[in-house]
């Protein structure tokens, strides 16, 4: 009797052990679509003494985010409007002026509600905050929300749109 329970627990963590590898090896479409933001988020980060080689890097970073073009339609003050389908050598150029106005500065994203409309295709509603201090001691505190499309391609999951949703007005 004692030889049955312990295969029997044997058995059992052996198949625990089996589903958690499962999941940490192969996981889900969701968890895929929120890396690239999680990969925004940290390269969009900027503290005040950022050297210029770090700064080169997460720029290119930044744009490899992206698929080539994406569409862009973010409307508010001409300062930081942008409407248009641009390419990474755009992204890259908006980039680093973007962060260039900053001396610190984060981007974090919440509630995720994602849709696969079709294969290889993900629509994403969240919210986007962006936080920080500009060069000129102004602290920023900016919250939207957001509607991105990412598209699967070469494995990878890339922006290939992004708006900028306006809420309902009561």
């Amino acid at each position: 009797m004692k030889g049955k329970v312990r295969y029997l627990l044997l058995g059992i963590g052996m198949l625990l052990v089996g589903i958690f590898s499962w999941r940490y090896f192969f996981p889900s479409e969701e968890k895929e679509v929120i890396k690239p933001f999680k990969l925004l988020s940290q390269y969009v980060e900027k503290v005040s003494d950022e050297d210029i080689l770090s700064a080169a890097n997460r720029i290119k970073n930044i744009s490899q985010l992206f698929a080539d073009p994406c569409e862009f339609k973010i409307e508010g003050e001409v300062s930081y409007s942008l409407v248009g389908s641009y390419n990474r050598e755009e992204i890259k150029g908006y980039a680093l002026r973007g962060r260039s106005y900053f001396s610190e500065l984060s981007l974090r994203f919440d509630d995720y509600k994602i849709e696969f409309p079709e294969k290889d295709l993900a629509q994403v509603r969240l919210t986007g905050r962006l936080t920080g201090r500009s060069t000129g001691g102004e602290k920023v505190d900016e919250t939207r929300e957001l509607l991105c499309i990412l598209n699967k391609l070469g494995g990878h999951w890339l922006f290939s749109g992004i708006e900028v949703v306006e809420p309902l007005k009561r």
